[in-house]
C-alpha cells in the first residue's frame, strides 16, 4: 500500500495516503494492549476507559467534546478489542485542525469525572444485559470459555457484568498510565493539506512516553483436558450451535490458508456451508464462519442458526463438513472461488478513507508489512489443496462445541458430540 508520509517517533508511528479526489479526513488511532490485558477482577476495564474519552478532558467538559465534534458533522468512536484500543475519526478535510487537538487531549487528558464514568459504567452494563438475551451471543461466552478459560480473550471486549459494575475511576486513571508506555499508531486518510499534515507530525512527537505500567501481554488460555462442550439452556423455539478452535495470530503463516478456508465455507451463497446446509438440506436460519483478526490465537469458528426439531441433524451435518476440511484436500474450483472471494474482499475493504486508515493502523499496529495483503495472495497462488488440508488439520483437529437451546436438546446433543468426539 502506498504512503504519502511515514513518520516515527519513539514508541508512535504515523502514517498519511493523500486521497486528493476527497474532501474528507478520516483518522484511526490504535493503542497496543487492549481488552485481553484486563486485569481479573477488572475484565472491562480497558473499553470502559476507551469509551469514556469523550466524556471530557482536563481542558474540556463532555458537552463541549460533543458540541465541537457535532457542529462539524464530524463522526467520533472509541472502544477497546482484544488487542488494543481503537479511536476513529471522520470529519471535513477544513475541520481537521481543531478536531485533531481535541482528539490528543482525550488520549492524553482524559477527565474520567465520576459522574461521567458511571453514566457510561450503565451503558456498557446495559449491553452486557442485552448480550445475555441474544442466543448467538450467549453462545459466544460459552466458547469463549471452553477455549480460552480466564486467559485473556475469554470475555468479551465488554467484560464481566459484576466486574464492569465494581470498577472505580481511580482503576480507569491507573489503565490510562499504561498508555504511556504502550505503542501507538496514528494512521489518517484523505485529503490533508501541508497543514494538516504538520499537525499530525507534531501530535505524534508530542506523545512522550510516560512511565505507566505496561499491561500487554495474555493470560494463559484455557488448560488441555477441560471440557470440549457447553450447553446453556434456553427455553426459544430456535437452536444456536458454534464450533470453534482455537488458531494462530494474524501473523503467522498459516493465517492466509485459514483465511481461504474461512471463505470456502461460509463467504456468500455460493460457499459450501450454505450450499449444503441451507441450500440443499434446509436445516439452517443462517449459517457462517467468524475468523476475527488477533494477536495470537484467533478463533476459527462455525455458526448455525436452526430450529428445535432440527437441532441433532443439523449438528451431524456441521460436524461432517468440520470432519471433511480434515480429510479431503479442497478441489481446484473451490479453491479457484475461495481465491477469487478473497481477493475481491481485499479490493472492497479499501474503497473509503476510512477503510484505508483503519487497514493501515490494523497492519502497523500488528507489526506487519504495508504489502502484507498482496504477499499473502501471492503465497496462496502456490498452495493447493492438500496444502490447506495440512493447516486444517494443524488448527482444527480438537474443536470444541457450544449450543444455546431448550434444555430437552442437551442429552440428544451430547450424544451425538460424545460419539462424533470421544468426548464430554
Amino acid at each position: 500500500m502506498r504512503l504519502d508520509l511515514h513518520h516515527r517517533h519513539q514508541h508512535v508511528e504515523l502514517l498519511v495516503q493523500q486521497r486528493r479526489h476527497v474532501g474528507v479526513m478520516a483518522l484511526c488511532w490504535q493503542i497496543a494492549g487492549g481488552s485481553a490485558g484486563d486485569p481479573l477482577g477488572q475484565r472491562g476495564q480497558t473499553h470502559l476507559l476507551a469509551s469514556t474519552l469523550h466524556r471530557g478532558t482536563a481542558h474540556r467538559d463532555g458537552v463541549a467534546l460533543a458540541e465541537a465534534l457535532e457542529s462539524r458533522g464530524a463522526y467520533f468512536a472509541a472502544g477497546a478489542r482484544e488487542d488494543a484500543v481503537v479511536l476513529c475519526l471522520g470529519c471535513m478535510a477544513t475541520d481537521a485542525a481543531p478536531l485533531l487537538e481535541q482528539l490528543r487531549e482525550m488520549v492524553q487528558t482524559p477527565r474520567l469525572a465520576p459522574r461521567e464514568v458511571e453514566r457510561e459504567q450503565q451503558l456498557v452494563l446495559q449491553a452486557l444485559a442485552q448480550q445475555r438475551e441474544d442466543p448467538l451471543q450467549r453462545a459466544m461466552a460459552e466458547l469463549r470459555r471452553l477455549l480460552y478459560g480466564h486467559g485473556g480473550y475469554g470475555h468479551t471486549p465488554l467484560g464481566l457484568t459484576a466486574e464492569v459494575a465494581a470498577l472505580t475511576p481511580s482503576q480507569l486513571r491507573q489503565a490510562h498510565q499504561g498508555w504511556g508506555s504502550s505503542t501507538m499508531v496514528i494512521a489518517a486518510a484523505g485529503h490533508l493539506d501541508e497543514t494538516t499534515t504538520d499537525q499530525l507530525v507534531a501530535l505524534a512527537d508530542g506523545l512522550t512516553p510516560g512511565h505507566g505500567p505496561n499491561t500487554l501481554g495474555l493470560r494463559p488460555t484455557a488448560l488441555p483436558g477441560a471440557a470440549t462442550m457447553a450447553f446453556r439452556p434456553q427455553d426459544t423455539e430456535q437452536v444456536v450451535l458454534l464450533l470453534g478452535a482455537s488458531t494462530c495470530g494474524l501473523n503467522h503463516q498459516d493465517q492466509t490458508a485459514l483465511r481461504l478456508l474461512q471463505y470456502h465455507l461460509g463467504m456468500g451463497m455460493s460457499a459450501r456451508l450454505p450450499q449444503v446446509i441451507r441450500e440443499t438440506h434446509g436445516l439452517a436460519y443462517e449459517v457462517g464462519v467468524l475468523f476475527p483478526v488477533r494477536r495470537q490465537s484467533a478463533p476459527f469458528v462455525v455458526h448455525l442458526s436452526t430450529s428445535k426439531t432440527r437441532a441433532a441433524m443439523a449438528l451431524e451435518l456441521l460436524l461432517a463438513e468440520w470432519r471433511r476440511l480434515l480429510e479431503t484436500p479442497l478441489q481446484p474450483e473451490e479453491l479457484r472461488l475461495a481465491h477469487a472471494k478473497l481477493q475481491g474482499q481485499e479490493l472492497a475493504a479499501l474503497q473509503t478513507s476510512a477503510q484505508v486508515a483503519k487497514r493501515l493502523a490494523l497492519l502497523r499496529g500488528y507489526g506487519m508489512a504495508m504489502d502484507t495483503a498482496e504477499q499473502q495472495v501471492a503465497q496462496l497462488a502456490q498452495q493447493d489443496g492438500v496444502d490447506c488440508q495440512r493447516v486444517a488439520q494443524r488448527w482444527l483437529a480438537q474443536p470444541r462445541l457450544a449450543v444455546v437451546g431448550p434444555q430437552a436438546l442437551a442429552a440428544p446433543l451430547e450424544q451425538i458430540w460424545s460419539q462424533a468426539t470421544g468426548s464430554t
